[in-house]
């Protein structure tokens, strides 16, 4: 949780999505060698390391991707940002009908309800390698409860 001067922000955390990142990157490179071993034409260990600095490069690259995503909460609106800022949805807070917590494959986010009947699920704050999701969760339904009038 960062404050700026207008209102407080909440980013995806680089170990939240680095932890995912890398094993599954070192789970598909482990499965592909093994599968390849079984082969006519085994792997080699030149070949095992070009697998394992590609997938290092798709690690990097998914950081640098969603390590901007994240909520921006003003005293006029909820911004959700995209990747790399390049999108940014603005909610009026008298839009959001509802603030609520789901957990899915033991990862709970946040989903606000409009009152259009649409549902969205914030990027942040995000359960996952986060100890303070339940006083980001409460910031955020503080800002909801004291903006929404």
């Amino acid at each position: 949780m960062r404050r700026t001067g207008e209102g407080v922000e909440f980013r995806v955390g680089t170990a939240q999505m680095a932890v995912p990142l890398v094993l599954g990157m070192a789970s598909a490179t482990g499965l592909l060698c093994l599968g390849l071993r079984w082969t006519a034409d085994p792997m080699t260990a030149a070949e095992l390391r070009d697998c394992a600095y590609a997938a290092g490069v798709g690690v990097l690259g998914a950081l640098a991707l969603t390590r901007s995503t994240g909520v921006r909460l003003t005293h006029e609106h909820l911004v959700a940002i995209s990747p790399f800022g390049r999108r940014e949805r603005r909610i009026r807070w008298a839009d959001v009908s509802g603030i609520d917590v789901r957990r899915t494959f033991g990862v709970t986010r946040v989903n606000i309800s409009l009152v259009t009947g649409e549902r969205l699920t914030l990027s942040a704050p995000m359960s996952f390698l986060d100890r303070r999701f339940d006083s980001r969760v409460g910031e955020l339904n503080r800002w909801w409860e004291a903006h929404r009038h």
